[in-house]
């Protein structure tokens, strides 16, 4: 893995500020994999790219990660800490599958498979969109899993199968004490904390431009800790 410089991270940023989630996914994982094609990202399935995208994680903010989660009884804002290992999980390799029942024959999902739902409404109609494509070999109909439970028993196989694809952070709500389970998505916290990131830098470019007259490029270049120094000695509250 290569950790992006400052420049690298800004052009992703202003790359992916109109994007889907899965495609700033494959716009975080490019940044920090330059070596590896585009192609090969984007057939990594989900879980894998997770796990990429936690280490790109750990190089970017650190191992230590805070969430805000929603009691579904009380409505109660619900803080949870915890480290990138606790996330962690076993992920599929390329060209994984599972067998849901005997003669149905899944292969787990990737990056292109969710760029291809996009503009389909999250629920029935994309799990089963979902379910479709990932469809490798049937003895049966594919009519099949248009019914709830064979897609409730094949959507199970497949996160048993990528496990990192989907975690589930257990939660309880210090308000009303019900226990419920948030999903925690990488590329939507990660993604959040570079927007927070390319906000604070852009402020300080602008604050060094102005008193220095430096470049963007120049002020980027510097070391964080460079940076920071300067902007103390002009007393810059950013």
């Amino acid at each position: 893995m290569h950790t992006p410089d400052a420049t690298a991270l800004l052009q992703v940023w202003e790359r992916g500020l109109h994007a889907s989630p899965a495609a700033r996914g494959l716009l975080l994982l490019g940044c920090a994999w330059p070596g590896l094609a585009a192609g090969t990202l984007a057939c990594a399935p989900i879980g894998q790219r997770d796990a990429w995208l936690l280490s790109l994680r750990e190089a970017l903010f650190g191992n230590r990660l805070q969430c805000l989660g929603k009691c579904p009884a009380c409505g109660e804002r619900v803080e949870l800490a915890f480290d990138t290992d606790d996330v962690r999980a076993p992920h599929a390799s390329a060209g994984d599958e599972c067998e849901p029942w005997p003669g149905l024959r899944l292969r787990v999902p990737d990056s292109q498979d969710l760029l291809a739902l996009e503009g389909l409404a999250y629920g029935a109609d994309a799990e089963l969109h979902l379910l479709q494509r990932c469809q490798v070999a049937s003895v049966d109909d594919v009519a099949l899993v248009m019914e709830k439970p064979q897609r409730v028993a094949a959507s199970q196989a497949l996160a048993q199968a990528d496990a990192q694809a989907e975690v589930l952070l257990d939660l309880q709500c210090p308000a009303c004490g019900a226990a419920f389970q948030q999903r925690f998505d990488i590329v939507l916290h990660l993604w959040v904390e570079l927007d927070h990131w390319a906000q604070r830098m852009l402020a300080r470019v602008h604050v060094l431009a102005s008193r220095y007259g430096w470049s963007e490029a120049d002020i980027l270049r510097l070391s964080p800790m460079r940076r920071q120094a300067y902007l103390e000695l002009i007393g810059a509250p950013v």
